[in-house]
């Protein structure tokens, strides 16, 4: 028995109301501001709840929000005045002129499609299809992962690890490679190329795990891949101490501002 279902657009989160039939449904308005919405959907069944959003690769679940059309194009502005007043022009003028706002649509979206910044959601997952990949995150967070596909070449160096990683959350690594007998290897045995990600750029919308998954493919089969997340958020803060007495024992606030969470 299902004992709830509430989804998260943009921030907030609504609870579906049961219809008693078997169905769960809610009205609201989309978003104020046009673009492609990350969806998050948590159903509770017997106590036991799910959550699934667009990293499940079963589902492609995202709110693509639509602009209106601007309209742009007014024929009666190009005739004589007096036929304005003929019942007749202004049907053909109304239907004409959004005709000609769509065409003039039509060619800025054909012009944002042409970069992967300003392309718009459909053009993204055509890609994404065409590449046989799946989206994950955001529209941005799905853009810059498409773009470190497309910048990271043949050969995996210190210069191209580095582009990556600031393509996708705004920030500098530090990349250490270490053979498998090595004194500082931190899994002696294996050889290691290791990237720790420095703190990211204030307000960058990132999805941590796409360096990974962009990184792995280009690494030799004998390395084993680090990717270690070299800066501390609040949250890890609140999981890691026990309480603000404990963060109070460090040193000095520059300890707390340089701590670095178990991997």
């Amino acid at each position: 028995m299902i004992d709830y279902i509430k989804y998260t657009v943009d921030g907030e989160t609504y609870n579906l109301i049961d219809n008693g039939d078997g169905t769960w449904s809610k009205s609201l308005d989309a978003p104020d501001v046009a673009g492609n919405y990350n969806l998050i959907l948590e159903v509770s069944e017997n106590g036991i709840s799910t959550i699934i959003d667009s990293s499940d690769p079963r589902y492609e679940f995202y709110l693509d929000v639509i602009e209106a059309t601007e309209k742009r194009v007014h024929l009666q502005n190009y005739v004589p005045e007096f036929l304005n007043d003929i019942l007749e022009f202004n049907l053909i003028y109304e239907i004409e002129n959004k005709e000609l706002d769509e065409v003039y649509a039509s060619i800025e979206k054909l012009k944002g499609d042409m970069f992967i910044r300003t392309a718009s959601a459909e053009m993204i997952l055509r890609l994404e299809n065409f590449l046989r990949i799946k989206g994950m995150g955001t529209l941005e967070q799905r853009k810059n992962y498409l773009l470190t596909l497309f910048q990271k070449g043949k050969k995996l160096n210190e210069g191209k690890i580095k582009e990556v990683t600031n393509t996708i959350v705004g920030a500098d690594c530090i990349v250490t490679f270490f053979s498998s007998d090595e004194l500082n290897n931190p899994e002696p045995g294996y050889g290691i190329l290791r990237v720790q990600v420095l703190s990211p750029e204030n307000g960058k919308d990132y999805r941590y795990d796409d360096i990974f998954r962009t990184l792995k493919p280009s690494v030799p089969g004998h390395l084993k891949l680090l990717v270690i997340k070299y800066f501390a958020l609040w949250g890890d803060i609140k999981t890691n101490f026990t309480d603000w007495n404990t963060v109070k024992a460090m040193t000095d606030w520059q300890a707390v501002k340089s701590y670095i969470p178990p991997q």
